[in-house]
């Protein structure tokens, strides 16, 4: 049994909040035509062979059924200079059709949406599905990537708000 913690939650994000993260834009489509579009910065890889990538998102998001409902996800790796992206894919109480909404994508060769201006895609099976806490880790197996030559940094979070590699070094 788990010992109560001697901190609370607000203090604990702010803690994992010292920690950069790169920020990711994630795509499904459900057997239904349902779709997800959400701003992720729980990302990594995990496995070079075979090419296996994870990713966290909460229980309670609006997105998590449709995520459950797809077979195949695309992970999108945000550039310094998506910022409208990732914030518009983060605003809740928008549907996921909502959120792509104004956004320039176009349809995989297996439905799934994809923004082809970030500077990296990854797409593939979604394996396992391992709940965690209030989160739910969906591991991927990728067999599609993209790479977009660019000289644009990645977008990163950081002490809560997003920043660029140049703007987390002053802060």
């Amino acid at each position: 049994m788990m010992a109560e913690p001697l901190f609370d939650s607000a203090e604990f994000r702010q803690v994992c909040g010292h920690f950069p993260t790169g920020v990711t834009a994630v795509t499904a489509v459900a057997a239904d035509g349902a779709v997800a579009a959400l701003t992720v910065n729980s990302f990594t890889s995990v496995s070079l062979e075979p090419a296996k990538v994870l990713f966290c998102v909460t229980s309670h998001s609006s997105s998590f059924p449709v995520l459950m409902g797809s077979d195949r996800i695309a992970i999108h790796i945000l550039g310094q200079d998506q910022e409208d992206v990732a914030r518009r894919f983060a605003t809740s109480g928008l549907s996921g059709a909502e959120r792509l909404s104004g956004v320039s994508w176009v349809p995989g060769p297996d439905g799934v949406p994809l923004l082809p201006g970030t500077p990296a895609i990854l797409a593939g099976v979604r394996d396992e599905v391992i709940t965690s806490g209030d989160h739910v880790i969906f591991l991927l197996d990728v067999d599609r990537v993209h790479l977009k030559p660019t000289d644009v940094p990645a977008l990163s979070f950081y002490r809560g708000r997003f920043v660029t590699p140049s703007r987390a070094a002053t802060e």
